[in-house]
């Protein structure tokens, strides 16, 4: 088979899956608008090369970049047609309705109408690639990202263990600094916000239908989901958000203890950040990008601190207690964060309780200078300088900030 007369991967494929000579690939509904495509891992023990990698290898065959007698690589000829599937308007995964915790595992597709497209193919996401006449077409992954791709591929039922968090710079106690709290932007209109309060993290990462989410996470993280792509009232935004939404499968985890809040992004997707981390810096408000699973501090509880000491003293502007989180696209400084698809920002809540203090108190000169009253389980000394500097108030008490199982706010 060759690709000599030019098809489309739509036209290509609805021909495979009306031949009926490939075992589970096959039409998902009568209307024939969803479709189901076989999706078995290579590690498992009943993979069979000729049967469940068959579509595959036809797509690696018509697209010339396999021919018999060549070195077999299903792990290759898989993530191309992946890669040719998430890059082209004509296809959007269903995830709901893909099973892969199954003996038989499938992923579940739609065809997207014309129609739609129009209204969602103008993105800043630049999911898939244009030829010079405007018309888009299946293109291959790049190379890098056909790697990474691959690498997904074969460590597809490696688990994200919380050993992640026992490891480097991240081996302290497991106190919290406080409940995080995180809010989810889309289009710059707030959707969501979650607190997880878990002493493992969490890993955030969108909804997956039952037993897939396994693949990624573990029992002792709390799981904090995107939200839906439904919510969003404009059909273009909605459409493209779904598109980012497909290549977050994987997320990233999220913990936080005494020294700050840490980061480790396991999703195919490109991820930027900025606040108060050990190498960001919230005054120039310059983006940084997060490597692959890297594990990065994001916000250092120590900065911020004696950011605070010169803030009460007038001797700087005042710390910024949030991270922001720009998911897909790059992220240059705030001023335009309000404009990108996904905005998650975080935050140590009992940061901002100390930030308001501050507040309170350079906004209330005379005050009682007493100090505020502390916890006897308090297990920061350097927090305990910082609430004794403060002055009390009219209103309710703050609470300590080092307890064990503090929330986070996300």
């Amino acid at each position: 088979m060759s690709n000599t007369g030019g098809r489309r991967l739509k036209q290509w494929l609805m021909e495979q899956i009306q031949s009926g000579q490939y075992s589970g690939l096959q039409w998902e509904d009568e209307s024939r608008t969803l479709f189901r495509i076989p999706w078995k891992h290579a590690g498992k023990q009943d993979y069979n090369q000729e049967i469940d990698a068959s579509i595959f290898k036809a797509w690696a065959v018509f697209k010339g970049k396999f021919k018999e007698g060549d070195k077999a690589e299903p792990a290759t000829w898989k993530t191309r047609l992946r890669c040719a599937l998430n890059k082209s308007p004509d296809f959007e995964e269903v995830t709901e309705r893909s099973q892969l915790d199954i003996s038989e595992p499938y992923k579940v597709y739609r065809i997207v109408p014309e129609e739609e497209q129009k209204n969602g193919k103008s993105s800043v996401m630049a999911m898939a690639a244009t030829t010079s006449s405007g018309d888009i077409t299946d293109m291959d992954c790049s190379p890098a990202e056909l790697e990474e791709l691959i690498k997904e591929e074969e460590g597809r039922n490696i688990q994200a263990s919380p050993e992640y968090w026992s490891q480097g710079s991240i081996n302290a106690p497991s106190v919290l600094v406080s409940p995080v709290v995180s809010l989810f932007y889309y289009g710059g209109k707030l959707i969501q916000n979650t607190v997880v309060d878990h002493s493992e993290g969490c890993r955030i990462a969108p909804q997956q239908p039952l037993g897939r989410s396994a693949l990624y996470s573990s029992d002792s993280m709390q799981s904090v989901h995107f939200p839906s792509a439904e919510l969003i009232e404009y059909d273009r935004q909605r459409h493209v958000t779904r598109k980012l939404l497909g290549h977050l499968e994987r997320g990233v985890l999220v913990r936080a203890n005494q020294e700050g809040i840490f980061i480790k992004r396991l999703c195919q997707s490109r991820v930027f950040w900025i606040g108060l981390g050990e190498v960001g810096s919230q005054y120039n408000h310059m983006a940084c990008k997060l490597e692959r699973d890297a594990v990065v501090k994001i916000f250092d509880t120590g900065r911020f601190l004696h950011a605070l000491q010169l803030y009460q003293e007038g001797q700087f502007p005042a710390p910024d207690p949030t991270v922001t989180l720009c998911f897909g696209e790059e992220l240059h400084d705030l001023s335009n964060a309000k404009g990108k698809l996904i905005i998650v920002q975080i935050s140590v809540l009992h940061c901002q309780q100390l930030l308001e203090a501050v507040n309170m108190r350079r906004s209330q000169p005379y005050c009682n200078n007493s100090t505020l009253e502390m916890s006897d389980n308090l297990a920061s000394d350097q927090m305990a300088r910082i609430y004794q500097e403060l002055c009390s108030y009219s209103g309710p008490q703050r609470q300590a900030c080092y307890r064990d199982n503090m929330p986070i706010t996300a």
